[in-house]
């Protein structure tokens, strides 16, 4: 099959808020070639971010509505879409790269994919996930960290997601999986992701190496990655969580961009900074190694905060021999702007890239239980 159907897919990609620009190079052609198999990128073009069933795609096409749901069924366990649960039966929705089959590619990673998707970050994709005003990511503080903090907000509480969750599953972190593939990496665990709910259904049901766990295995998961000095982040809204990630800079992707780039503002920060106690502060600088931001200097024997580097991660607060890092409140023209849902967050990202809403309203797709 020519090319053809190929860049009718990226154009169909790119209409989403976190789009899949063209290149001038075309490794967003080879991106492509390299995930998708002709028939699965035809069929792909009859996909939206609202839900569909097999017969309903199969209309669309002109297929059998058997062989219609075999395909789309097989294209989920290569991560190649979402699919889901509406009102007891199967629906299968178009995902965006990012977030989405670029982490749902965790069983077939290999240098060719990696290399493909390094160069296509670094012509056309780093660009639309950090070039907006309204950031896909957000950063949760360590649960300790902000225990004797007034008034946390609830979005800032992962403990809380996590109990009020109806399925959890672990899953590898794709960014080390990656890292090691390209023979790099580093010696942080591997099994740190959280997905939860629907998520969490996806994840199982298309073997995308993931195991369902009990809430309190997924505590013991969120007080790992502190010890291990890793990062919390997760989608930028302050409704429900879909996923959890605990990361470190020297594999994943959005950490490096943002630390070794200085792109700090692209990343919503949590809504606690870190102020010292300076008469307890000793200058030991046991928070230097923990800060993964470089938020932190020595200065006079005290620590030194950089207010636009700190993310409110926490790090620093956990391991402090003196108890002198604490977390407090930012100020009111300090605090991050969250969207107050999934849904809204997506919509400012369109309207952001002044790009026509695509396919469905987004109500219809809420609603219905998409994932736009």
């Amino acid at each position: 099959m020519p090319d053809s159907v190929y860049r009718k897919l990226q154009e169909h990609l790119n209409q989403l808020p976190m789009g899949f620009p063209p290149t001038e190079s075309g490794v967003d052609i080879a991106l492509l070639k390299k995930m998708y198999e002709p028939e699965e990128a035809e069929l792909t073009l009859s996909l939206t971010p609202a839900p569909q069933r097999a017969d309903q795609v199969a209309e669309k096409t002109g297929a059998d509505p058997e062989a219609c749901k075999a395909k789309l069924d097989r294209m989920g366990k290569r991560g190649l879409l979402i699919t889901t649960t509406v009102n007891g039966e199967r629906h299968y929705v178009l995902a965006p790269y990012i977030v989405g089959t670029y982490e749902y590619q965790i069983n077939r990673l290999d240098k060719e994919y990696t290399d493909l998707h390094n160069q296509y970050m670094m012509e056309a994709m780093g660009l639309e996930v950090f070039g907006g005003k309204t950031s896909l990511f957000r950063i949760v503080p360590v649960e300790k960290s902000v225990e004797s903090v007034q008034e946390i907000l609830p979005h800032d509480v992962v403990k809380t997601k996590i109990l009020e969750a109806d399925r959890i599953a672990l899953t590898d972190c794709l960014c080390r999986l990656k890292s090691k593939a390209e023979g790099r990496g580093c010696d942080h665990p591997v099994r740190t992701c959280l997905s939860l709910n629907r998520c969490a259904d996806f994840f199982i049901e298309n073997d995308l190496r993931a195991e369902e766990i009990t809430k309190e295995e997924a505590l013991a998961i969120m007080d790992m990655a502190d010890r291990e000095g890793l990062v919390t982040q997760t989608q930028n809204s302050a409704g429900d969580l879909d996923y959890i990630c605990n990361c470190c800079k020297c594999s994943c992707g959005i950490m490096a961009t943002v630390v070794h780039l200085g792109l700090h503002n692209q990343l919503t920060k949590a809504s606690y900074i870190n102020t010292p106690d300076t008469e307890a502060c000793t200058g030991c600088g046991t928070c230097l190694d923990r800060c993964m931001f470089k938020a932190i200097r020595i200065i006079d024997g005290k620590a030194s905060i950089h207010p636009n580097k700190c993310m409110g991660c926490g790090l620093c607060t956990t391991t402090c021999p003196e108890g002198a890092a604490k977390l407090t409140k930012r100020t009111p023209e300090q605090m991050p702007d969250v969207p107050e849902s999934v849904q809204a967050m997506y919509n400012r990202i369109q309207t952001e890239k002044n790009r026509p809403q695509p396919f469905h309203s987004f109500t219809e797709i809420q609603d219905k239980g998409g994932v736009f």
